[in-house]
């Protein structure tokens, strides 16, 4: 089930987001201008853990993580291009983590029953089966391994538009089944690359994940940073931001309702 499009375009994106962005290396980060993993706690204690990242884009968590004491980390993503720069983001810091080529609706790559922890930040929704992703996230969990996944909120995807452009002809169908065909803008509203996503529903989230075997520990929806706070606030104590000036109604919307949902759930074998 590769995406193709989907790879070919990180590819094609993966200079201009890397530079286009201020990422953490102290911080795992959740989602722009909001809260890491210091600030809520969701995570926790990480020493002797092997972890595996699913959609690891340019490694920056997974170094994180292992600058953290994990175990072991091999940060997986479908894109070589943004793999390329993890590892050479890694080496630059003298971290070992592993970087693996696959699609994460087929990890049949790694074998079962490898890791302890598995985290996922904002790669769920460009997957076009959450339920495979979910799948192949329990078989590889050790018995009462955790999985700890962040993604666009349901409540994001139909609002969030409309609200940052002002207009609310932007409200997007909860109950929509396609996939989203958009482009990645640089700077100027140009095209970079064309990407597919799924907005997925509350419910496709939660019983995916039941059905998958895991039981649902905590869901979290974080608010995001104020303008007040990125004002003033210095440049790494936020985990994630844009390197050029921030893009305020993104900004002024996540302090209405949340832009990403964190889920916590444990694997029951």
């Amino acid at each position: 089930m590769s995406n193709k499009r989907n790879e070919e375009s990180w590819n094609k994106l993966s200079d201009h987001y890397q530079a286009a962005q201020i990422i953490s290396l102290e911080n795992v980060h959740y989602n722009p201008y909001g809260p890491g993993e210091r600030e809520l706690g969701i995570i926790g204690d990480v020493k002797g853990l092997d972890i595996l990242e699913v959609g690891c884009g340019g490694g920056q968590n997974s170094i994180v993580l292992a600058k953290w004491g994990a175990k072991s980390v091999v940060g997986l993503d479908q894109s070589e291009k943004q793999l390329e720069y993890a590892r050479r983001l890694a080496e630059s810091v003298n971290v070992d983590v592993q970087f693996v080529k696959s699609d994460m609706e087929d990890i049949s790559i790694l074998g079962d029953a490898t890791f302890d922890l598995i985290v996922s930040m904002h790669a769920m929704n460009y997957a076009s089966d959450i339920q495979s992703v979910f799948n192949e996230c329990a078989r590889l969990l050790r018995v009462d391994g955790r999985f700890v996944t962040c993604m666009n909120h349901p409540i994001w995807l139909v609002f969030g538009e409309a609200m940052e452009m002002n207009d609310l002809s932007k409200i997007v169908n909860y109950f929509r089944n396609e996939r989203e065909i958009w482009d990645w803008t640089d700077y100027n509203g140009d095209s970079i690359a064309t990407f597919e996503s799924t907005g997925w529903r509350l419910a496709q989230i939660i019983n995916g994940l039941i059905i998958a075997g895991f039981r649902i520990e905590g869901i979290f929806e974080p608010k995001g940073y104020t303008r007040e706070e990125i004002e003033t606030l210095p440049t790494e104590s936020m985990p994630y931001r844009e390197s050029k000036d921030p893009y305020y109604p993104f900004v002024d919307t996540n302090q209405i309702f949340p832009n990403s949902i964190i889920v916590s759930a444990r694997i029951e074998k």
